[in-house]
């Protein structure tokens, strides 16, 4: 863990832990924190994991850490996963409220109060997630929203909750042990974690309106391989089974085997316009 502020006067427990896993991103890890640090509700800490990164990801982020105590920073030997990192940001956090964070993305103002507000007022959800505002090197260029309601039978067209937006109780991500860290489940292991939360019976709510803007550049596009779309076969068949989706569901396996046989161009037009 890197040098961090002393200020002995900040002792109030954290509500909210912002988890943010790093991995050569010195480019957009600046605005990314700034996100963070700009919001309106400011009873939270960011803890971000360095996986071993070869670029100045971790400088980056000791700096920040260096001028705001609700900023901790540890660092990986050896490049583990994000699912590895997450795990051990969870396992620091100290708030009821575990709040994921893309090293990439950035969180408008308003997301962190208007997320907790949701689950303090409704004990019945779990997780709360919002709608996403995809970029890329061009600007904006879509918003997605997910059910406002989301049932076990949203898992057969893809993660219920888009993933950078959601905020989850720490108590009950712990009680699924986290994400799954098995390789057959890389890059795809935030839909499993959703999966185990509907199975244990928690639901989770959507909030329509956009609070993250979601990096959707080139290199995004270029991590979505061939073996990432095998993994999605493995993972979304595992999630079908766990939550006794009728049989039928698992003709939906096929679609991440069409998308990955699209020619680049073809599926770069297709995604940009919602198509998954």
């Amino acid at each position: 863990m890197c040098k961090v502020r002393d200020d002995r006067e900040n002792n109030q427990l954290p509500r909210v832990s912002v988890v943010m896993g790093l991995y050569n991103c010195e480019r957009t890890l600046g605005r990314a924190v700034e996100s963070i640090i700009s919001q309106s509700y400011a009873q939270w800490e960011l803890i971000m994991c360095d996986d071993a990164s070869t670029d100045d990801s971790f400088r980056v982020a000791c700096r920040y850490a260096e001028q705001d105590a609700r900023i901790k920073v540890i660092r990986n030997e050896r490049n583990e996963g994000c699912n590895i990192v997450l795990n051990r940001c969870i396992a620091m956090a100290r708030g009821e409220y575990v709040a994921v964070m893309d090293s990439d993305d950035i969180s408008l103002p308003q997301r962190l109060e208007k997320e907790v507000a949701i689950l303090e007022n409704n004990p019945r959800y779990a997780i709360v997630g919002s709608a996403i505002t995809h970029f890329d090197e061009e600007g904006d260029f879509l918003t997605l929203r997910r059910n406002e309601y989301p049932q076990p039978s949203d898992f057969v067209h893809g993660i219920p909750h888009a993933h950078p937006s959601c905020m989850i109780r720490r108590k009950a991500i712990m009680e699924i042990g986290c994400y799954y860290t098995e390789k057959g489940m890389h890059r795809i292991e935030d839909y499993y974690m959703q999966a185990c939360l509907y199975a244990r019976g928690y639901r989770g709510y959507n909030l329509q309106e956009s609070l993250v803007r979601y990096c959707d550049d080139s290199r995004a596009c270029e991590r979505r391989t061939w073996r990432v779309r095998l993994n999605e076969v493995h993972t979304y068949g595992r999630a079908f089974q766990m939550l006794k989706l009728p049989f039928y569901s698992y003709f939906m396996l096929l679609r991440p085997i069409v998308v990955g046989i699209l020619p680049r161009p073809i599926y770069r037009y297709l995604h940009r316009r919602s198509w998954q």
